[in-house]
């Protein structure tokens, strides 16, 4: 274990460290590309984003899967962690430079302004940092601390950086290099950790042993290929289709969505273990427990997704400033891949729970072709806002594929039940509070509110009652 040990926090502990360190995060980005999106304009954001979601993809070809199954065979047996910490290093060493010589050659290939090339080349130089991101070693020992910790130095330093040194859109290549600062004083502190905790570390070129690494890793670095394309496979369409201005636009919207869309995942990371449990119990424990798993979160989720659509028009001027008007109507089709992807994944967390992890990964790689030819189709008649229509579409056949296999495959699990009255609650809100008389924000927002709760224990009166006597996750 070399200098020092661990001690073991509870589950509870581990799930609230993740959580809080995703919320400081989550804000701490929204902050700095708040004020990216102001002093750049439209045109350089979209610059930014374009770069982000290109090298978000290339850096999972460089991830190859290693944190999930390096996690596991470290939690089996610590004997073996600086021995696979650095074999997946070098592993990843090796992949960062193929990837990197790949988006050099697209790069080239492209027909894009110097500028647009330009930053897309320095966030690629942050593919370099992933293999000595090392928070998957820290997880498998449950030190959550030193996971959420190597998040927040890296998300600090680049907002710090941002705000210190970004002026105006001629420094939109700077943006990237702090990008890259950030990302190699994560590397430097989760190595620093390492070798306090276990000794230095070395690159090892055991070839047989890397090769065995590779294909224990291809599944499932396909599977987070197919989930990052289908989140930016947009934006990417759109950088490449259209100009940057556009780019920006969506990008307002995107990066509001993407960002309530993260806490929908942490709670099905919890939900799994709980799906998981109940694959050796009869078939109506599991109905009864997904089907209140789904009645809690689409209500929830049909809430959040109805306030943003009625007040998109003051929340985007309000967060970015009034250059991206014309991201209010893509955030109000966009905002609703949050209650769609969580319903969806539903359906596909089954799939994995219970053994059957290849039809996940087909209904996501169909769902994720269907939005490649519908980008192709939309986005050059309508832009933007097409874009935003194929991402919805596109995770709207993902789960309807994913049901369809759980139905055929595991069990029925009823969705219409569970969606009908949220979705009705969220017209009757669209419908009837533009016909009240003009409030302020603050008082738009409660009297939705109350409106949303009125509804709510008119139409499904015993979902409190669900709550407390099926606690999510007991069975």
């Amino acid at each position: 274990m070399g200098h020092q040990t661990f001690k073991t926090p509870n589950l509870a502990i581990n799930f609230i460290i993740l959580s809080g360190g995703e919320l400081l995060c989550k804000i701490l980005t929204m902050v700095a590309f708040a004020y990216l999106a102001r002093v750049l304009g439209p045109d350089a954001f979209g610059i930014v984003e374009f770069a982000i979601a290109v090298a978000f993809v290339f850096s999972l070809l460089v991830d190859g899967g290693f944190d999930k199954y390096g996690a596991v065979e470290v939690a089996r047996n610590k004997n073996i962690v600086i021995y696979f910490t650095a074999s997946i290093m070098t592993a990843r060493f090796l992949l960062s430079l193929g990837a990197f010589v790949v988006l050099a050659i697209l790069v080239g290939i492209i027909d894009k302004p110097w500028l647009v090339k330009q930053v897309v080349l320095l966030y690629g130089l942050t593919l370099f940092g992933i293999p000595g991101l090392l928070k998957w070693v820290f997880q498998a020992y449950d030190q959550m601390q030193w996971v959420a910790i190597t998040s927040l130095v890296r998300q600090f330093i680049f907002t710090a950086g941002v705000f210190l040194f970004i002026r105006k859109p001629e420094q939109t290549w700077a943006v990237a290099l702090i990008e890259v600062v950030a990302t190699s004083s994560a590397v430097a502190f989760n190595l620093g950790l390492f070798r306090y905790y276990f000794g230095p570390l070395r690159l090892r070129f055991d070839v047989s042993f890397i090769g065995s690494l590779f294909r224990q890793t291809l599944p499932i670095c396909l599977s987070q290929m197919m989930m990052a394309l289908k989140l930016y496979l947009s934006t990417i369409f759109l950088g490449m289709l259209m100009d940057s201005k556009e780019v920006g636009w969506f990008g307002s919207a995107h990066r509001i969505v993407l960002a309530l869309n993260t806490f929908g995942a942490l709670y099905l990371f919890n939900l799994l273990p709980s799906i998981a449990r109940c694959a050796h119990q009869p078939s109506e424990t599991l109905q009864r427990f997904m089907g209140t798993s789904l009645q809690v979160t689409t209500w929830a989720t049909g809430f959040l997704s109805t306030m943003v659509t009625l007040f998109a028009g003051q929340l985007i001027p309000v967060v970015y400033g009034t250059q991206y008007q014309q991201g209010i109507h893509i955030l109000q089709v966009l905002i609703w891949f949050v209650p769609v992807s969580l319903v969806s994944s539903h359906y596909r967390y089954l799939l994995v729970g219970l053994g059957q992890q290849n039809l996940d990964f087909l209904s996501t790689t169909l769902g994720t072709g269907a939005g490649a030819i519908f980008n192709l189709l939309l986005i050059p008649r309508y832009g933007s806002l097409g874009a935003a229509w194929t991402m919805l579409g596109s995770e709207v056949l993902t789960g309807i594929l994913a049901y369809y296999f759980v139905h055929y495959k595991i069990t029925p699990i009823p969705i219409w039940p569970h969606l009908l009255k949220p979705l009705l609650a969220g017209a009757i809100m669209i419908i009837l509070l533009p016909l009240l008389p003009a409030f302020n924000f603050w008082i738009g927002c409660g009297t939705a509110v109350v409106l949303y709760g009125v509804v709510l224990l008119f139409l499904q009166p015993g979902l409190v009652t669900d709550i407390r006597t099926r606690t999510l996750g007991s069975r």
